[in-house]
C-alpha cells in the first residue's frame, strides 16, 4: 500500500508523466508499477492515456485542456514547435527551418499536435499554414504550473539571451 501511495504522489504532483517515467523515478519495476496503477485506475484515483506508445497517466478529475498541452510539451521537438508558433502561424518550412529540422520531421510532430487539438491548418496555395487552439497565455500556464523545470530552463535561456545581446554594445 505505501508503495501505491508513493506512485500516487507523483502523479499529482507530475500529471502527463509517462509510464517508463515514473518508473524511473521511482526506481520500480514495470509488472510492479503495472500492477499498482491497474490497481489506482480500478479504483478510479487515476486513468491514463495512451497516444502513439506511450502512456500518459493523470490523477482523477485532471482538465481535459490541460491533458493534451502536457502530452504536447512532453517531447522536447513538439515543446519548442508549440513555443515557436505562439509568436504567430507559420508554414512548416518555416518550422523546419527556424528549428533546423527536416519537412518530414515537422509533419509528423504537426500531425500529431493536430490529433491533440493543439494546432489547426490553413491551406494557402500549396502551403498549410498551422495556428495554435490555445492562447499563449494558456500555454505559458500549463507549463509554469505543471512543469517548473521546463519554465526555469526558458527563463534561463532568455537571460543567457539578453546577457548576450548586452555584451555586444
Amino acid at each position: 500500500m505505501e508503495r501505491r501511495n508513493e506512485v500516487l504522489e507523483v502523479i499529482r504532483n507530475k500529471p502527463g508523466i509517462t509510464f517508463r517515467q515514473l518508473a524511473r523515478e521511482l526506481e520500480i519495476g514495470i509488472g510492479d508499477l503495472q500492477y499498482h496503477l491497474r490497481r489506482l485506475e480500478k479504483e478510479g484515483i487515476v486513468f491514463s492515456r495512451r497516444i502513439g506508445k506511450r502512456r500518459y497517466l493523470f490523477p482523477k478529475g485532471f482538465e481535459e485542456n490541460a491533458q493534451r498541452l502536457l502530452i504536447a510539451i512532453s517531447t522536447d521537438t513538439r515543446r519548442r514547435i508549440l513555443l515557436l508558433l505562439m509568436r504567430g502561424p507559420l508554414s512548416q518550412g518555416e518550422i523546419a527551418t527556424s528549428l533546423g529540422l527536416s519537412q518530414p520531421t515537422v509533419s509528423y510532430h504537426m500531425g500529431e499536435l493536430k490529433k491533440l487539438g493543439i494546432v489547426k491548418t490553413e491551406e494557402r496555395g500549396k502551403s498549410v499554414i498551422y495556428h495554435l487552439n490555445y492562447d499563449p497565455e494558456t500555454i505559458a500556464r500549463i507549463i509554469k504550473e505543471y512543469r517548473p523545470s521546463i519554465w526555469e530552463n526558458l527563463a534561463d535561456r532568455l537571460i543567457d539571451l539578453l546577457t548576450g545581446i548586452g555584451d555586444e554594445k
